[in-house]
């Protein structure tokens, strides 16, 4: 058989067509699933450390700033809002499929902030991959005005 027979023959198309929809479109239509899953977390976790960030910042000591005009958090306080608030901000995700964790809760009262970290694990694929993390922070700002 010739080289120019062998390149007109339609024998073994199917294999081809086979070959490049299992190796690259399966791939490439799983990866587009993936990318809209993983900004789908990404906001509600982004949604709920803002909730839970703000929450925290609700917990200012009211009886210290009137006795001194410093502001600071009650620490316990802040805390179980701030998870309370995180919990509730994700009531939509399917903690299955997701993971999402709180992470952190920082207060710097030098600067008045709150800043809280979460993540969420996800596997990519098909659930195939190994899982990533992704990383949130959110900051909120606290404080009293004196009258």
């Amino acid at each position: 058989m010739s080289l120019l027979n062998w390149l007109r023959d339609r024998r073994g198309d199917l294999v081809w067509s086979t070959l490049v929809i299992v190796t690259v479109l399966l791939p490439l239509g799983g990866l587009s699933l993936d990318v809209s899953r993983y900004f789908l977390l990404r906001s509600n976790l982004a949604t709920a450390a803002d909730a839970a960030a703000a929450a925290a910042a609700q917990c200012v000591d009211a009886p210290h700033f009137q006795n001194t005009g410093e502001t600071r958090l009650l620490p316990d306080c802040a805390l179980a809002e701030a998870r309370d608030a995180f919990t509730a901000s994700l009531h939509n995700l399917d903690p299955a499929t997701y993971h999402p964790r709180f992470v952190s809760l920082s207060i710097d009262e030098g600067r008045d902030e709150v800043t809280v970290r979460t993540a969420g694990d996800l596997r990519l694929i098909f659930g195939l991959t190994p899982a990533f993390t992704v990383n949130v922070t959110a900051v909120s700002r606290y404080r009293m005005i004196v009258r």
